[in-house]
């Protein structure tokens, strides 16, 4: 791993299993500030302590840079910079900067101009799929000279990455005048703007955000009035969306001496602020970034009053506790203080609970076999011309439900109860297509989003709404609304069995492709019962 000097006004953002930082401004051995065009790569697919996270050097950008932004190219694996300051030659430093992370190598894009108006400093950017890089506000040409923009262009791989300030979405009504402040993609396509510093110097409140819907045809910049405790007044802090309703804002500073330690958590639903005691010590930081990954909104570099030792802090987002260590997703890594006795026995019980699911298992697919043919025939034949909720097929699922999982129980020797009775009554017919599960569904429905399609037009994403963030399968996201329109006879297993197809939306095929299914306007729908 490489020895990684601190930075702060860099870039981070995530592709993969890694998250990229760009840039930045950091002293050198004298105390001399000194711009950085360093890239570093923090591998999140292993455990690691914050006390030696797995950094590791790559290619450098072709400029110093620092109050610019980064973002992931939807649809492809390349990083894109924009902006900022730089030491190199004014001309050098005007470019725009693309990243191909396969090939670990960066690549100079011209501007057509002179002046390009994308050479903003401490702007905020968000990417969609269908106007690519969209940067709002910061500074013109240089801090020193005051002056801030107050629009928003768009930089789309479509033309090149040239800036453009007469799209739709740039010529949106009302774009605030703000330079340090954070620019947030919501999962229904706002663009949500907070706090930084206006023209006047003033540090603005957090007490209202500026909102654009980025989907609209004539879009319009709006100030929404947000309830609940306020964070103070900040500018340079970080904004990440833990989930598909919740925004978590932290750290910042309001006189660039001094940095915030609170975390403050803004449900979009409601536009209400609430901040939930921390865990854990929870570091001063400005200037710094912050990208989900998992669980942990992991906080990269950034400035403080006090000295720091570590570079990179972990909150752990279900909990709201700063945390030492990090783990992958689905990666059980034990604690240090776990003695070897405690290992042995949670071996030993990983093993027999290994084992006793895969005899369970074996037993329901024999009995749910045969059950499982019948059910499709029937629902399908019911669904025929028409979207039943999945609600209206509770009772005509359930006896079949309860029977079924009452046999499963003899043939194991276990008795029935009233707790498994009352288990079985509160059990859900869920629909599923028989497509493959995604390895990471919520994805999905960012890069939806970032195509510039509405969750709602993806068909009936009810687990969305349930569960927040949680990993679901591709076919959440394509449940139909749409009446079934074709059926079609197979052969399974020496039986009969009855096909229901539907059409898919054009949002739904684009869904269908980014599961890394085979492009299609139909899929094959059943109705299966747990």
């Amino acid at each position: 791993m490489a020895t990684v000097p601190p930075r702060w006004f860099h870039a981070a953002s995530s592709i993969g299993s890694t998250i990229y930082f760009t840039g930045g401004t950091t002293h050198d051995s004298t105390g001399k500030v000194v711009l950085l065009s360093d890239t570093i790569g923090l591998d999140i697919a292993q455990a690691w302590e914050t006390s030696s996270p797995p950094l590791n050097t790559l290619p450098e950008v072709p400029a110093t840079v620092s109050g610019h932004v980064m973002s992931k190219i939807s649809g492809t694996t390349q990083l894109l910079i924009a902006g900022g300051e730089s030491t190199s030659p004014v001309t050098q430093a005007s470019f725009t900067y693309l990243y191909e992370t396969k090939a670990g190598s960066w690549s100079v894009i011209k501007p057509a101009t002179p002046t390009p108006p994308n050479h903003r400093l401490y702007s905020a950017a968000i990417a969609t799929g269908k106007d690519g890089l969209l940067l709002e506000g910061g500074y013109l040409t240089t801090v020193a000279n005051g002056t801030f923009a107050p629009s928003l262009i768009s930089l789309n791989p479509a033309t090149k990455f040239q800036p453009n300030s007469t799209t739709p979405v740039a010529l949106a009504a009302n774009a605030p005048a703000l330079a340090r402040h954070t620019m947030t993609l919501t999962t229904d396509g706002q663009a949500v703007i907070l706090g930084g510093i206006t023209p006047q110097g003033v540090v603005a409140n957090l007490s209202i955000a500026h909102i654009l819907n980025t989907q609209a045809a004539r879009g319009e910049w709006k100030v929404i009035q947000l309830t609940g405790t306020a964070p103070d007044p900040r500018m340079s802090f970080s904004t990440v969306m833990v989930n598909t309703t919740t925004m978590l804002v932290y750290g910042g500073t309001a006189d660039l001496k001094t940095g915030f330690s609170n975390s403050y958590y803004l449900d979009l639903p409601t536009w209400t602020w609430s901040s939930p005691p921390a865990q854990g010590d929870a570091p001063s930081l400005w200037g710094h970034t912050a990208t989900m990954a998992g669980n942990y909104m992991v906080v990269g570099f950034g400035t403080s009053s006090t000295p720091r030792t570590e570079n990179i802090a972990l909150l752990d987002v279900t909990s709201n506790t700063w945390t030492k260590r990090f783990r992958p997703v689905g990666q059980y890594v034990p604690d240090e203080t776990s003695n070897k006795s405690q290992l042995s026995v949670g071996a030993v019980l990983g093993i027999a609970f290994v084992i006793t699911a895969f005899i369970v298992g074996g037993a329901f697919h024999l009995l749910v076999r045969r059950r499982k043919r019948q059910t499709r025939n029937t629902l399908a034949r019911q669904n025929m011309g028409d979207h039943t909720a999945r609600s209206a097929l509770r009772s005509s699922a359930s006896n079949e439900d309860r029977s079924l999982f009452r046999k499963l129980a003899s043939l194991l020797g276990i008795g029935g109860s009233s707790s498994s009775r009352s288990r079985d009554n509160s059990r859900r017919s869920v629909r599923y297509s028989d497509m493959q599960l995604h390895s990471n569904a919520m994805a999905i429905s960012s890069r939806m989003t970032q195509m510039g399609y509405s969750p709602v037009s993806l068909g009936y994403p009810e687990n969305v709404v349930e569960h927040g963030s949680g990993q679901v399968s591709v076919s959440s996201y394509i449940y139909p609304n749409q009446a079934c329109v074709e059926t079609e006879k197979q052969v399974q297993d020496g039986q009969e069995t009855q096909i229901v197809f539907h059409t898919l939306t054009q949002a739904q095929q684009e869904a269908l492709k980014l599961s890394k299914q085979p492009p299609s306007n139909k899929s094959k729908l059943y109705q299966l019962d747990y």
